[in-house]
């Protein structure tokens, strides 16, 4: 399964916008929750939370979720331990920390967004999610455009992502959230809701809401025209496409330097199989060979994993070695 999920991730890397959702928790304050780090059996301990916020890329944060269905695994730094906590509590009126899936656009809102949203209220900090609301208030503010961006946001729930697929059951917002210079969240400046009801608190709508289709199309940017009701994009006539035969099969090519151009993909690949296997690197980036034996006992993931970043680079990577364990190679032991 893990095998399937990476290679789901290597595959969307190159074809999603930049400013796809990620995972994000903050906090404004140190936060002391409840959680266990190998949930064997052992009682929970304290999980410090410091003020701030951590993020993850989606299909990453996808593997790192607890196994247990009851358990959300807070965002950590690497020097902290793991700590799984409880759903229940974590999403609960009272929890301090946030957890959301957002979509942040990575440039200003323009005056004409502002002018036509009418953006003239705000709250402290990023948002609480909606339940967490009560006794908070509005206030009118002017916008810093330069340091606003917008933002969809999806909140996590019990029974919603990120216990399940990030989908329908996910309530989401609009929002202009402040960042800072270099795109960091800003928990000390205020946030801005956009697309408001009469209470002047954003209107919630589900993952995937045909209104707002363009959102929630991996494919495309985040692009203010679609709150705006535009569509920026020339519509092209569709052209006609002259039949032709089936090209006959061919080999793929063996992988030569033009895969150094695709970096962040390898990188994907290592980070992978350190999930997987450890912090044995089998990739030799310069021969653009794979060490199967590195993966014994992993062997269908080694396919999984070789077949999706083969078709990222668009060339073949030789073998070196057997994997010995479920799971066939294509090759066999040189």
């Amino acid at each position: 399964m893990i095998g399937a999920l990476a290679a789901a991730a290597l595959l969307a890397a190159g074809s999603e916008a930049p400013d796809w959702f990620r995972a994000w928790q903050y906090t404004a304050k140190p936060a002391t929750l409840r959680g266990c780090s190998e949930c064997q059996g052992e009682p929970d301990d304290v999980c410090e939370v410091l003020p701030g916020a951590q993020s993850r890329a989606i299909a990453e944060y996808a593997l790192q979720q607890s196994p247990a269905a009851d358990r959300v695994k807070l965002l950590r730094s690497k020097a902290d331990p793991d700590c799984a906590v409880r759903a229940a509590a974590f999403f609960s009126l009272r929890s301090p920390v946030e957890l959301a899936a957002i979509r942040l656009a990575r440039t200003p809102p323009s005056l004409a967004l502002l002018d036509r949203l009418g953006v003239r209220y705000s709250v402290a900090g990023w948002p609480r999610a909606p339940q967490r609301r009560k006794g908070l208030q509005l206030v009118a503010a002017t916008p810093d455009r330069a340091a606003l961006r917008i933002g969809l946001v999806c909140w996590g729930a019990e029974r919603a992502w990120p216990a399940v697929e990030l989908g329908a059951a996910s309530a989401c917002e609009w929002w202009l959230l402040p960042v800072r210079a270099n795109g960091e969240p800003d928990l000390a400046r205020a946030s801005f809701p956009l697309v408001a009801q009469r209470d002047r608190w954003p209107q919630l709508f589900r993952f995937g809401e045909r209104r707002w289709s363009r959102a929630f199309d991996r494919a495309q940017p985040l692009d203010e025209s679609l709150l705006l009701g535009e569509d920026l994009r020339a519509e092209q006539p569709p052209q006609p496409v002259a039949a032709a035969s089936p090209a006959p099969p061919t080999a793929i090519a063996p992988c030569g330097g033009e895969g150094r151009a695709r970096s962040p993909v390898l990188d994907r690949f290592d980070q992978w199989e350190e999930q997987i296997v450890g912090p044995r690197r089998s990739l030799d980036r310069i021969g653009w060979t794979v060490d199967a034996g590195a993966w014994s006992g992993h062997c269908q993931e080694l396919d999984v994993l070789r077949a999706a970043l083969e078709q990222q680079l668009g060339c073949a990577l030789a073998q070196e070695g057997r994997c010995i364990g479920a799971g066939l190679n294509r090759e066999d032991s040189r």
